[in-house]
């Protein structure tokens, strides 16, 4: 960043502006960028996503248009080369090789801030050549990062045992997920009829796809249907739904006990009803949700998955952790969650600890460090 009087300018560079973890974080994180000071933009490949009608007022959306991200590396170039933005916050593995690499072609003043959000060990294990190359990648081009961000110690751990780079080069910033509005957001009703009566609903959400395992869940709940009237529901929209709902087809009279209705903007009118929140997840950089979930005073069942949940719950104090796809042990955990009774107030004491303005606050320090 300049030392000039003049609006420091700060460009936040995403894929779109769908419902993941980053995005939310991000139009979040926002308008505490712009009260600070900050002249804010949107960067995306793609202008799309389910977050784009709440875009912060006060923020600029620039899609440089590419369905690929080797074909975005062209136009983020001419993109640093005209607007000479003081920060670039980059996040996704690709895309912080390629904020790096764009830097260093369009020869600007743009500081680089690179985040870490996902397990990276478990990001190479995805198959194609385009993941396992990363760690080469980052080995090369992260050293010249301005700022390495993760979402967690665990993350930052993990980052630094597969590439060989520096764990003391890393910032852990926990993401914030207690807004302003939060109390507000919570009380309002439930937007599916299950949480206004008095049977126990159990909540999982998330993105359907391999990484959140809702097959584990949903097997879990088989396992337990019988000792309990409680129903669950996953909310969420991804590429194995044809798949998840074949499974509880499968099981007959127990399917009318569960329901997968989808994205659901804001999430936590449910969150707060539901008498339990479950995440089965195989990997989690962080997990928001569950941050969320305590916040509203809702209790937590989670998988010991690397590497955020356990940094949330406090290693088990405040809800418990089971082996990552193990259907007998989450059952048995779930079970014992819904009679269990709970302190809510202090889960939530413990969900204020992730508030939005704590991350915008580290963001901001982070930031002024690289004010020349």
């Amino acid at each position: 960043m300049t030392g000039h009087a003049r609006q420091p300018s700060l460009v936040i560079y995403l894929p779109d502006l769908s419902g993941g973890g980053a995005e939310r974080l991000h139009v979040s994180l926002a308008p505490l960028f712009v009260e600070a000071g900050y002249k804010v933009t949107f960067l995306l490949n793609r202008l799309r996503g389910e977050l784009l009608p709440q875009l912060p007022a006060g923020c600029a959306v620039h899609a440089i248009e590419a369905d690929r991200q080797i074909r975005a590396m062209p136009k983020l170039v001419r993109y640093l080369r005209h607007a000479r933005p003081d920060v670039l916050i980059a996040n996704m593995e690709h895309m912080n090789v390629m904020a790096v690499a764009a830097r260093f072609l369009a020869r600007g003043p743009t500081r680089i801030v690179v985040s870490q959000h996902s397990v990276f060990s478990e990001q190479i294990k995805l198959g194609s050549w385009q993941f396992r190359v990363l760690p080469l990648l980052y080995r090369l081009a992260m050293p010249f990062a301005d700022k390495i961000v993760t979402v967690s110690d665990g993350v930052a751990d993990d980052l630094a045992m597969v590439t060989g780079l520096s764990r003391n080069a890393m910032t852990v910033i926990h993401n914030g997920v207690v807004t302003g509005d939060f109390e507000a957001r919570s009380a309002a009703a439930p937007t599916h009829p299950w949480f206004a009566e008095d049977r126990p609903v159990v909540l999982g959400m998330g993105r359907l796809v391999p990484q959140k395992d809702f097959p584990t869940l949903i097997r879990a709940f088989e396992r337990i249907a019988e000792a309990t009237d409680a129903r669950l529901v996953i909310l969420g929209e991804g590429p194995m739904r044809s798949e998840l709902e074949a499974q509880v087809r499968s099981l007959g009279a127990l399917s009318a006990r569960i329901a997968l209705p989808g994205f659901v903007a804001d999430p936590l009118p449910l969150l707060r009803r539901a008498r339990l929140f479950v995440l089965s997840s195989r990997n989690e950089g962080f997990g928001n949700v569950i941050a969320e979930a305590l916040a509203c005073g809702t209790p937590v069942v989670s998988t010991d998955c690397p590497h955020g949940p356990a940094e949330i719950l406090d290693f088990g104090r405040y809800g418990d952790l089971t082996p990552v796809g193990d259907a007998e042990a989450l059952g048995r955990a779930i079970l014992a969650a819904l009679v269990r009774p709970f302190d809510r107030a202090e889960l939530a004491r413990r969900g204020h600890v992730f508030s939005m303005k704590k991350c915008a606050a580290d963001y901001r320090l982070l930031l002024e460090e690289l004010r020349d």
